[in-house]
């Protein structure tokens, strides 16, 4: 593999390197590493999924959900219900967020949306937060996968949902109007870097969402196209 050849040219080349091999990566950050037969890798965190599962005190047989998104778009509900639960929603949120960065980008927008009311959430947003919960308990064991084709280069793929937060019954906030970009950069087939926000100013058009959305995705791509260019001395690539 080319990361073997890169550890043994730092050995026997003039930086001489001491290098311990201490095996398979398996556990790195809370994050369990599992290699398949077939070539792959994934990555999955059950451990933190269960303390989510339990912060929440939801038992394991609770009523699953197919997908980890409702409708409508969660707003700031002013004057909706109070909460009833009183599990720490901050807290919550901080192990999703941890958790959507690194293993789980299909739960990157319904994530993103609750995140967004962490100061004062309503039960509209710990219902939201529940189902995301419902949905990770029939997937625990599910991670993200890779298997790398190094015929694929670095690819892109970005979207815009315009003005998906639009809101009747509060038209004079401005939040309701900001569109939300969602992209994802690939290199060799696998999935590297992710992202669900909301765009920082109005678009007056679906296209004009679009091309902020990808203009967004560039400030990300742009740095990383520099640095496999750097690297690419070191590392053919």
């Amino acid at each position: 593999m080319k990361i073997d050849d890169f550890i043994t040219s730092l050995k026997l080349g003039h930086e001489s390197y001491d290098f311990t091999d201490e095996g398979e990566v398996k556990h790195y950050l809370g994050v369990e590493v599992k290699n398949h037969p077939n070539g792959s890798i994934e990555l999955h965190q059950p451990h933190l999924i269960t303390r989510i599962i339990e912060a929440l005190n939801f038992a394991d047989k609770v009523y699953l959900k197919q997908i980890p998104v409702g409708k409508p778009l969660l707003n700031k509900d002013l004057h909706g219900t109070p909460r009833k639960d009183d599990w720490h929603y901050r807290s919550v949120m901080g192990m999703m967020n941890f958790l959507e960065k690194s293993s789980r980008p299909d739960i990157s927008m319904p994530v993103h949306q609750c995140a967004r009311f962490s100061n004062s959430p309503m039960l509209s947003h710990e219902k939201a937060v529940k189902r995301i919960v419902k949905y990770l308990i029939g997937t625990r064991d599910r991670g993200i996968v890779f298997k790398p084709d190094f015929a694929k280069g670095l690819k892109c793929f970005v979207d815009a949902d315009f003005a998906g937060n639009w809101q009747n019954d509060n038209p004079q906030d401005a939040s309701n109007l900001l569109s939300c970009t969602g992209f994802i950069i690939f290199y060799c087939g696998c999935p590297v870097f992710w992202k669900s926000k909301l765009q920082t100013e109005i678009s007056l058009s679906t296209t004009e969402a679009e091309y902020i959305a990808l203009s967004m995705a560039m400030r990300e791509l742009i740095p990383m196209m520099n640095l496999l260019k750097e690297i690419s001395v070191v590392l053919d690539i």
